[in-house]
């Protein structure tokens, strides 16, 4: 009797940790395997006080708190890998309406996912800890299984956002009539890809669920599809850059600003889309001056607002880089006669009068070829005899 009544009491203890919600049925089955108490399957509803006796787990104290101890973490990281699936199971994309060029349709793009990657690097850390944790045996290929998951939506994302930038940028661009004209072809295949790109963000507006846009059901992602759309966005790219490095090749000073800028001339019919970016073409040219309805360029505009006329008007006709090569020459033509006209006329008009009817890089110009013509003709002077020459020159120009 002393000795069933002390092993009823040492069993107590135990009995008391196996009430714990953790444990489960596999847990009463390797308590009964390790009391050689087995004998088919376990039935928890079944189990009676009387049985649990039976097995005299004082016998088994160490093995029974093992039992326990694991059955606790176990639980513990079965919360941790469900509160990973609720939380993937409410995160959405943000999504925002865009604006396409030249249409009243509206796109969609991704807002900054920042959030959701600060909540991947917080799960990918726990499902390392859990893939490391000894007591992951139970659900290890559901921890496997969302490692898998949470790296594939992390990669998802990066190529998303690249993704989303770049055709944003070629949207924008490959929108313009004059750039479909200019480009025929690749303007096709970006209409191929941008097609494919509206549908996939059309999707992710009818359901934004982050998990089921990265991770498709048939286990597969979507990290394929937009890798293949990056590549052929490229692809349209190259041939843009090979297209403006020709039109920078014809036109040399196209080299002086940006490809952005560049494709906004380029995207525009109209010439007046070169006004803006003019100061960088040229040096302290401000504007072009338009006449008979932007049917001609007639002269320029210095930064300080100096305005001189071309001796030959140029027609803005045919393509942009033509008729700026145009523009290029009949500048320094012009400028070349307007300095040479100045020049003639510096010694039949007064200095001052003179200096105020010319624009300001002729005046200086031919104020230093007349003040050289003037030395050298006292070195004549010298050289003939007159010794006054110098210094009758040196009071003239200190008038």
């Amino acid at each position: 009797m002393r000795e069933q009544v002390t092993g009823f009491k040492e069993s107590l203890p135990l009995i008391e940790m196996l009430k714990n919600p953790a444990i489960h049925e596999r847990h009463w089955k390797r308590i009964m395997e390790e009391t050689g108490k087995a004998s088919g399957e376990i039935n928890l509803k079944t189990m009676t006080l009387g049985k649990v006796f039976e097995l005299e787990l004082q016998h088994f104290e160490d093995k029974v708190t093992e039992i326990c101890v694991e059955a606790g973490e176990e639980a513990r990281n079965e919360e941790n890998l469900q509160q990973i699936e609720h939380t993937w199971k409410i995160t959405n994309f943000s999504i925002a309406e865009f604006a396409l060029k030249g249409s009243d349709q509206k796109g969609y793009v991704l807002k900054s996912p920042d959030d959701i990657r600060q909540t991947l690097e917080d799960n990918i850390l726990v499902l390392q800890s859990l893939s490391a944790n000894k007591y992951v045996r139970s659900i290890k290929a559901r921890v496997t299984q969302w490692e898998r998951d949470v790296n594939i939506i992390s990669d998802v994302i990066d190529i998303w956002m690249i993704t989303q930038n770049k055709w944003k940028y070629l949207e924008s661009i490959f929108a313009s009539d004059d750039i479909k004209m200019q480009l025929p072809e690749e303007a096709k295949k970006f209409g191929r890809t941008d097609t494919a790109y509206k549908k996939i963000m059309e999707s992710v507006n009818h359901s934004s669920n982050v998990l089921h846009n990265a991770v498709k059901a048939d286990g597969g992602s979507r990290l394929a599809d937009l890798k293949n759309i990056s590549l052929d966005l490229d692809k349209c790219q190259k041939s843009l850059s090979n297209y403006l490095e020709t039109k920078q090749m014809a036109f040399p000073r196209f080299y002086f600003i940006s490809n952005d800028d560049l494709l906004q001339i380029l995207g525009s019919s109209s010439p007046q889309a070169i006004q803006p970016y003019l100061l960088s073409l040229f040096d302290n040219c401000k504007k072009l001056v338009f006449g008979k309805g932007d049917k001609q360029i007639i002269g320029m505009v210095s930064d300080e607002g100096e305005e001189y006329a071309f001796e030959a008007p140029v027609k803005p006709d045919g393509s942009v880089e033509d008729w700026m090569n145009k523009i290029d020459d009949e500048m320094k033509s012009s400028l070349n006669l307007i300095t040479k006209k100045a020049v003639f006329n510096y010694a039949k008009a007064d200095r001052v009068e003179w200096i105020k009817g010319e624009i300001g890089m002729v005046a200086v110009v031919g104020t230093q070829i007349w003040w050289t013509f003037s030395v050298e003709d006292v070195f004549r002077l010298v050289a003939k005899g007159n010794n006054k020459a110098m210094k009758d020159e040196l009071a003239k120009e200190t008038i």
